[in-house]
């Protein structure tokens, strides 16, 4: 892992919209426990030793995926670097557009994919969510 300047990710790509047994299956294949919460959101989540991921449940479906990912997180423009990353693997850049930041999380809308992403500016976290779900 490049913790300055992340040439690619590292963490897995989970879509939007599989079954969530699938989701799972991916969570699976880290070799890390898998522990669940079933409160106003029913996530999963895997911490492994380089990365924290997790996927949320709505009707049997991933809905949302979040990445605690420290790649690029000791320098702003790693930071960035790795936002192009994440933002890429959900769709094509161009589609991508920054609309609101209110200070602590930075917003993004993919409106052709239905897509969002939330980027936690201070925890330097990430989330993609189904719009509408």
């Amino acid at each position: 892992m490049n913790s300055i300047w992340p040439r690619k990710l590292i963490t897995p790509h989970i879509e939007l919209g599989i079954d969530i047994d699938e989701g799972l299956n991916i969570l699976n294949l880290l070799g890390a426990p898998i522990s669940s919460i079933n409160g106003k959101e029913k996530s999963f989540t895997c911490s492994t030793p380089k990365y924290d991921v997790s996927v949320y449940e709505t009707e049997g479906k991933v809905s949302s995926v979040w990445f605690n990912d420290p790649s690029g997180r000791f320098w702003s423009k790693g930071k960035a670097k790795k936002i192009s990353l994440y933002l890429a693997r959900y769709g094509d850049l161009a589609d991508w557009e920054a609309r609101l930041n209110n200070g602590y999380i930075q917003f993004y809308f993919n409106d052709v994919l239905g897509l969002s992403m939330a980027y936690g500016i201070h925890k330097d976290v990430i989330r993609f969510n189904q719009q509408g779900v």
